[in-house]
């Protein structure tokens, strides 16, 4: 089939759709929807991982951010929102990052080397030399997600010369909902554990809690490794980012960065978890636990359903330690790498397929950033490196724009496979310069647009490498600008919508998308004060990943059409900017049969911002049952967006139509994703 979609300008604004079932494509890639995670503000901890303490091992400032100045900005931030806990003030005095003191009286606090296991740098120590009040010890804040959970499973690290430790949980507001004793503390370190039981009975979901460990006697107790993981964890992580991730369908997993993996060393993320070595995050200047490394990332993928992508570190590490990771994931118990992995519980191989070699590198926010050149010949090093450890994996190589992929085609082009390209696009606009729906229809257009350069890329490598793929594995509106559409709003979803519609175009070229990314970070799901809820994109992911169709089938589309005029930009990157863009269809659609032909989904974008579009679909060679399903995202407005508050503000609500004969009429709503469901007559 020489073109799955053509578009045709409209001479009303009405428009026309011929679906012609009988000329099919070949089977889509199942890996177009993907997403992306990184060790990246909340996206591992305090996101998909389900432990609810900030800073559970006590370590020192050191590993939270580069310059003090910075931690205490964040803590000024929360103290003014939470002024009852002197967090600032008890960091200033002692206390480990993220806890406070709990109680008054003469009590010096300090952070002392005497840690558990050989990843700790410090433990807390509190020592009493008289009590002012109840009791005293150090305090966070933290929230709980009651509204689905009310048991809870603490261990903690404990010694010194006090008889016992109390654990309590309360309201922000100082109503108890939980104490609990720990006895028998010993002069030794021992490992202390209970299961706790919490009632939600008036508690507001969201509400602010108090988790204190605290004395009443003189003397002093080391606290280290203290650990809150609400009963129901999976594994270790949260049981409702798995729900939701696996109901979509997620099919690849990109991890561990970005740009985090430019400086990650895997070692440091497997063994017990006390023997893993914290780390300062220096992509994102925060703290790196490494409780969740490959293990547990596996896990999660196994969890959900989805297939792994590694993202290995080409920025400050080597083709050893990139080949030793291959080994790790892939090796049986014969290697030396298999027989760790076995070691640390996990005796069958991962069969890692995708590896990607380096992220980004060619930017100066990158740690071990190089010119294309350079990283050609860094490519080979490492491709040749891991290859000799697993012969059949599949490489993925950093591209970027057209002038740095051409570098790596003329040089690498008997070994390239697929280039990776980064869609963050929509930073950077002069918004002075700009009204709100130009922006809107800018983030539309471009998904129009890309096609065009996506297909010169596929002409650069089709030059020098055989089959050439391209793999889009970040993508997200990065205006990062809440009065701006961006990755939260329903606009990301027409975005990412029009971005899997033109990959399908491609006819296979485009071989995996991991959207960015999974969770708290660009549009996905997000967890605030422990309640998870979706963005739009989520549910427009859904769409695509859940219907049964994986044919793309020749459509015809008659629709009114639009211009944009160039974004006033910073950025001189074409990939960045918004470009001119002339005859964008508003209405955009794709139509995929299931590999039996017996399911016809089509899926259809309404892309003007305030305008319903009435169209007549025309099936040709598919006779339908009378009964259609739909599948409609929407909301208010393209700006519209969730919050923990309105979790379903915008979301797709399913339903039933009915149909007679192979013509359908519908009027589709402004900024709307319509998915028809047609099942074939018997």
């Amino acid at each position: 089939m020489s073109e799955i979609c053509r578009f045709i300008p409209s001479s009303s604004f009405v428009a026309t759709l011929d679906v012609y079932a009988g000329e099919v494509g070949k089977p889509i890639s199942k890996y177009l929807f993907g997403k992306f995670t990184e060790h990246l503000g909340r996206n591992i901890y305090h996101g998909m991982w389900a432990q609810i303490l900030e800073n559970p091992s006590f370590e020192p400032p050191c590993f939270f951010a580069d310059k003090k100045a910075i931690l205490e900005e964040r803590l000024r931030v929360i103290e003014s929102l939470f002024p009852k806990i002197k967090i600032l003030e008890s960091f200033q005095t002692g206390v480990a990052y993220g806890w406070a003191r709990y109680g008054e009286g003469n009590v010096v606090y300090s952070l002392i080397p005497d840690a558990i296991g050989s990843g700790s740098w410090t433990s807390q120590k509190i020592e009493a030399f008289s009590i002012e009040t109840d009791a005293v010890g150090i305090q966070q804040l933290i929230f709980l997600p009651l509204h689905r959970e009310e048991e809870y499973e603490l261990s903690l690290w404990a010694k010194g010369n006090i008889k016992k430790i109390k654990i309590t949980i309360e309201a922000y507001e100082s109503k108890d909902l939980l104490a609990e004793e720990i006895e028998d503390i010993k002069a030794t370190w021992n490992k202390h554990f209970k299961k706790i039981r919490i009632s939600k009975q008036g508690i507001e979901r969201g509400a602010p809690l108090v988790f204190s460990i605290s004395f009443n006697e003189t003397g002093s107790v080391i606290l280290d490794h203290c650990f809150l993981f609400p009963a129901d964890n999976i594994e270790g992580f949260d049981p409702e980012i798995i729900k939701l991730t696996k109901e979509a369908n997620v099919t690849i997993l990109r991890y561990p960065g970005g740009n985090f993996a430019s400086q990650y060393h895997w070692k440091d993320g497997i063994g017990p978890i006390e023997d893993r070595p914290i780390r300062l995050n220096r992509a994102w200047n925060i703290a790196e636990y490494n409780y969740v490394g490959t293990d547990e990332f596996m896990k999660f993928c196994s969890l959900v359903g989805a297939e792994p992508l590694i993202c290995i570190n080409a920025g400050d590490g080597t083709p050893e330690e990139a080949a030793a990771w291959v080994g790790y994931c892939n090796g049986d118990l014969n290697t030396t790498y298999g027989k760790l992995r076995a070691e640390n519980g996990y005796p069958e191989p991962y069969n890692v397929k995708y590896w990607e070699i380096g992220n980004e590198l060619y930017g100066r926010w990158q740690v071990g950033y190089c010119s294309a050149e350079e990283y050609a010949e860094r490519y080979e090093r490492f491709y040749k490196a891991m290859s000799k450890i697993d012969s059949d994996i599949k490489f993925i190589a950093n591209g970027y724009d057209l002038d740095w992929d051409k570098v790596l085609v003329q040089r690498k082009g008997d070994i390239l496979r697929s280039l990776s390209i980064h869609l963050l696009v929509g930073s950077g606009i002069l918004k002075e310069n700009v009204q709100i729906d130009e922006v809107y229809y800018g983030l539309i257009a471009y998904t129009y647009w890309l096609r065009g350069y996506l297909e010169k890329i596929r002409d650069e490598m089709s030059k020098k490498v055989k089959n050439p793929k391209i793999a889009i594995t970040e993508l997200q509106i990065h205006t990062r600008d809440p009065t701006l559409p961006n990755n939260k709003t329903l606009t990301e979803a027409l975005f990412y919508s029009g971005v899997v519609n033109t990959s399908i175009c491609l006819g296979g070229f485009v071989e995996l998308i991991t959207h960015s990314a999974l969770v708290n970070h660009g549009g996905g799901l997000n967890k605030e004060r422990e309640i998870v809820y979706a963005d739009p994109v989520y549910y427009a992911q859904k769409i695509y990943a859940t219907q049964p169709g994986r044919l793309p089938v020749k459509l015809k589309i008659e629709t009114p059409m639009f211009n944009t005029r160039e974004i006033p930009s910073i950025h001189t990157s074409e990939l960045g900017r918004l470009p001119a863009v002339e005859n964008v269809p508003f209405l955009d659609a794709i139509a995929l049969l299931s590999e039996d032909k017996e399911i016809l989904s089509i899926i259809i974008s309404n892309r003007h911002a305030y305008k319903s579009i009435q169209a007549k679909i025309y099936l040709h060679d598919f006779k339908p049952q009378e009964l259609v399903k739909t599948e409609i995202l929407n909301g208010p407005s393209y700006m519209s967006r969730n919050t923990w508050e309105k979790p379903d503000l915008v979301k797709t609500i399913e339903d039933y139509m009915t149909i007679d004969g192979e013509e359908l009429v519908y009027s589709f709503p402004a900024h709307s994703i319509v998915n028809f469901i047609f099942k074939r007559v018997i």
